[in-house]
């Protein structure tokens, strides 16, 4: 668990770091030295100090949760509003300059991004259109679907077009004929991918970098531009970029001694190859930029030193591939909370089995001795897979754990019971869908009745959903009768739908029919927000997907479901807040990276399964177009050492490595891993290997478990952040407020709500392309209104239509009396946020997003909202209307352009498209007062 190292006082390292001037700037960031603390308190440096406005600073992260975590710290220091900082993955940033710049190279900036498991469903949809000879084998035409994808997106990573790996294969000399015929026919088939996800408007992630440098390069005023914004560039973890990403950053800083750019990380640190992390990025940063000042941090404020000298004496084994050895530098980490500690103990046992139990007895062992929490202990497994034995162990001991590895969503059991529901309605004849939606805890059908539907279906050798339609000749209980009767009534009302209704509207239905719904806005226990937390989030990503497919029903849905479980591309459980729950951790190494614990089990430490066999891509790229600088060692055991490294140091006070001889079936016994020499030496492991853990007998795996869940409490709500619609939301029913924005259950969409939205994308647009240069015809902007048509909420085609065609004559009437081509608008929906103080004194954020804003020649502003509802408010509505209060106070709070006005300079207005009508307003500064009293 991270600690608040804003608790810490700043070393005299980190302060250098953090107030070093201009140049380039490498900061070497060990585990546990206040790498996030330096960033964060860099970018505060920059702004407090006048050096840069919050839009002037960009910083690029890895994860979404780390750009999050550090916006908020940042956030919070901000003493005055701003529009929008650039805190965001390299994704996210690629992916607001392409919405913004898109059309400057031929692109539809409303793209929809794809996820591994779209990609896969896009390929598979359109594989005759390939030229594909053998890696579309007629016996399994999609046998190489996988392969090709990871082929693709590993040239995205290395900065290789279509166009240049064609040319490259045309050229290619010196390979067997064969090879040569594969490699073009690869080379044609990224190139065809290419044009079908352009002609489609889709993107995948590999893209949003690729095309990014592609406008950069072709459209060197739109790169000068962002250059010029951008006066300080910060990458967190360096060390897990790709080319690519480095190319980008290289790209935007420039080069040279003046270069602006400061980058973190740590090559020990580096485990993420398997992404196309190149380590050598790090390590040549010194090569590109020969003049930057190298800040290396060492103060360890986490460990322990018994713990960082194990660790050091393992990652010496990949010298000379190392920042230490290339540069010359010490990296050997100090303790700055205990000089000595607990040593390193090593746990070998016979089999798997015994290896978890064993690692069981010691938790419960230490913690009785000590003072320590179950929350204070994590084991850290390879694979997630490799978890299991140990889950099994702390049940029969009755040991409460929960798994903090990847998203699990689709996984927990109340949104596996929604799944089933879908593949019930998709295929009814599914009876292991059909028998779990009768065993949902809500219907509280008995065992003994399940039984006797499944008994009477294989007597008569039928589905179970036909045994349900024969319920009245199956002896069980008459609740139980009528139950089955009323799910077979909604699945056969929701059958009617399946042609019209999307997968997600169905499924909100379900939850109407069974009274689900309610039961989940008044959840009554901990467990019960738990559920209804993870039944949100399920409906929040069956909403993207609506909004991102024209084709949601749920065929496609269920499709999307089961290559999206099979790739493990689940999201995120419920955001509880893992932390405050009593339990020990079981996580991946890889999953681990960031956070701390006071006790850690490194497990399953023999050859194979740490460090795990080298698995080669199922189509590899030529190694000449891999422009990694390659490691002088054994590249795949030094990633595996690294992550050993991580594990190692994620380590307060103590740390256990163990292993076992036999894992499975297998009857070789396996080889200690490495790791434990190079980090214990040998002696130490010699004596632990003269004794091996008690044999168990296995069948007491089946031994029911002492603890059948772990108990979670309810996060405290506390309102930091509010906008007009929250406002206005709460205002008009709480109970749909709480619906809406704390527990996102979706509500039936609404026309009038897609027709807003569609005219307001098409008006955006419309400018953007203006400004990239097409005329401003009728012609063009009713294009982007079908471009940008969202088809959810209308009763049938003709509702839609009618609308559709209303939309066309008001976008014709602006283009006649509201679009003036000579004054353009400045900002276009720009999101804001400015802080308040609420009447507890707790600092409380307002923001939203202001449509359009333009320069008035008097060099006043004008801020537009746009307005497609027929009912036109008066003068005096549109003077008390907060949301135009809320316009005005980000235009008085915000200190740069177009912002930073008196309120007397702010023209605000409502411009109604039915009519053609704009309504004008201003607001004093005793109004505005008012307003945030309100507000708060």
């Amino acid at each position: 668990m991270a600690r608040n190292n804003s608790e810490l006082k700043l070393n005299k390292e980190q302060l250098e770091a953090i107030k070093y001037g201009n140049g380039p700037l490498l900061i070497i960031a060990g585990a546990g030295t206040g790498k996030t603390t330096v960033v964060t308190e860099r970018i505060k440096y920059l702004i407090l100090s006048q050096k840069a406005k919050p839009n002037e600073v960009l910083a690029l992260t890895f994860t979404e949760k780390a750009a999050r975590e550090m916006e908020e710290r940042v956030d919070v220091a901000m003493p005055y509003g701003y529009t929008q900082m650039w805190i965001l993955t390299f994704h996210s940033f690629c992916d607001r300059v392409l919405r913004a710049e898109a059309l400057h190279i031929g692109l539809d900036p409303r793209y929809k991004l794809m996820t591994e498991a779209e990609t896969i469903q896009s390929i598979r949809n359109n594989l005759f259109k390939f030229d594909l000879d053998y890696f579309r084998p007629l016996g399994n035409p999609t046998k190489f679907i996988g392969g090709m994808l990871q082929h693709f997106s590993r040239l995205q990573d290395e900065d290789i077009t279509p166009g240049q790996y064609l040319a490259y294969a045309k050229k290619l000399k010196g390979v067997e004929k064969e090879e040569k015929r594969k490699t073009l026919e690869l080379a044609k088939a990224f190139k065809t991918y290419d044009e079908l996800k352009v002609k489609e408007g889709l993107m995948d992630f590999g893209d949003l970098i690729v095309k990014t440098l592609v406008l950069f390069r072709q459209r060197p005023n739109i790169l000068k531009q962002y250059q010029e914004q951008f006066k300080y560039l910060l990458v967190d973890e360096f060390q897990d970029t790709n080319h690519a990403q480095n190319e980008l950053a290289i790209l935007l800083a420039g080069k040279g001694s003046r270069a602006k750019i400061t980058v973190t990380g740590d090559d020990n640190q580096s485990i993420y190859r398997f992404r196309g992390a190149a380590v050598s990025n790090i390590l040549q940063f010194k090569k590109t930029y020969p003049s930057a000042k190298v800040v290396s941090l060492t103060k360890n404020y986490r460990s322990t030193q018994i713990i960082l000298d194990s660790a050091y004496q393992l990652i010496k084994f990949n010298d000379p591939d190392t920042l230490e050895a290339q540069l010359g530098i010490s990296k050997k980490l100090i303790s700055q909370v205990a000089k000595d500690g607990e040593e390193i103990s090593f746990i070998h046992s016979d089999r798997v089995e015994n290896e978890a139990d064993a690692v069981a007895r010691k938790i419960e062992e230490i913690k009785k001795e000590t003072k320590y929490e179950w929350r204070d202990f994590a084991i850290l497994v390879r694979a997630n897979n490799h978890s299991e034995p140990f889950a099994r162990a702390f049940s029969r001991r009755g040991i409460p754990y929960q798994f903090l590895g990847p998203g699990r969503l689709f996984k927990q059991p109340e949104v596996i019971d929604l799944i089933s529901y879908l593949k019930v309605i998709y295929n009814f004849d599914d009876s292991v869908a059909l028998y779990r939606l009768l065993s949902i805890e809500y219907l509280d059908i008995p065992a003994r009745d399940l039984v006797a539907i499944g008994n009477y279906a294989r007597r008569f050798n039928s589905t179970l959903f036909e045994a349900c339609g024969k319920i009245n000749d199956i002896f069980v209980a008459s609740e139980t009768k009528e139950k089955v009767k009323k799910i077979l009534e909604i699945i056969g009302r929701n059958l009617k739908l399946v042609r019209r209704e999307t997968a997600g509207q169905l499924l909100y239905y379900f939850l109407q029919d069974t009274g689900l719904l309610q039961k989940l806005l008044s959840p009554d226990s901990p467990e019960a927000e738990k559920k209804a937390g993870n039944i949100s989030k399920f409906f929040d990503k069956l909403k993207t997907y609506e909004v991102d497919h024209e084709d949601a029903t749920v065929p496609a849905v269920v499709d999307w479901l089961e290559l999206s479980s099979e790739l493990g591309e689940s999201p995120r459980a419920a955001d509880t807040d893992w932390t405050e729950v009593d339990a020990v951790n079981i996580l991946t190494a890889h999953s681990s990276k960031g956070l701390e614990f006071p006790v850690v089990f490194l497990v399953n430490l023999v050859a194979q399964r740490f460090p795990t066999t080298e698995r080669r891509e199922q189509i590899p790229i030529p190694d000449a177009l891999i422009k990694e600088v390659l490691p002088v060692g054994d590249y795949h055991l030094e990633e595996e050492r690294r992550l050993f490294y991580v594990g190692m140091t994620r380590a307060r006070e103590r740390v256990f490595v163990t292993a076992a001889d036999y894992y499975g079936e297998g009857k070789r016994e396996k080889r200690l891993s490495p790791f434990i020499f190079e980090a214990l030496g040998d002696k130490a492991v010699a004596s632990e290997l003269s004794e091996v853990a008690h044999k168990q007998l296995t069948f007491l795996d089946y031994a029911a478990p002492k603890i059948s869940e772990t108990k979670y409490q309810i996060p405290k709500l506390h309102i930091d952040y509010l906008s007009f619609s929250q406002i206005e939301t709460f205002k008009t029913c709480p109970l749909h407020y709480k619906l809406k924005y704390i527990f996102k259950v979706p509500t039936p969409p609404s026309a009038a709500q897609s027709f807003g939205s569609s005219l307001h994308a098409a008006i955006h647009d419309f400018y953007l392309a203006v400004k990239a240069g097409q005329r401003p015809t009728e012609k063009l902007i009713y294009e982007l209104l079908e471009k940008n048509w969202v088809k959810e909420g209308f009763s049938g085609k003709t509702h839609e239509k009618r609308f559709f065609e209303k939309g066309k004559l008001y976008l014709s009437g602006f283009l006649k009396q509201g679009f003036n081509s000579k004054n353009p608008p400045v900002v276009m929906e720009e999101p804001f946020t400015i802080p308040l103080n609420d009447k507890k004194g707790k600092g409380l954020r307002i923001g939203g997003k202001i449509d359009r804003v333009d320069v008035l020649p008097d060099g006043t502003i004008e801020i537009i909202d746009y307005k497609t509802g027929a009912t036109i408010p008066t003068q005096k509505e549109v003077d008390d209307n907060l949301q135009l209060s809320f316009y005005a106070l980000a235009a008085t709070n915000i200190p740069h352009k177009p912002f930073g006005k008196k309120p007397e300079q702010v023209k605000l207005s409502l411009y109604f498209l039915d009519q053609q009508e704009k309504i004008s307003t201003v607001r004093s500064a005793d109004e505005l007062r008012k307003a945030t009293e309100e507000i708060i």
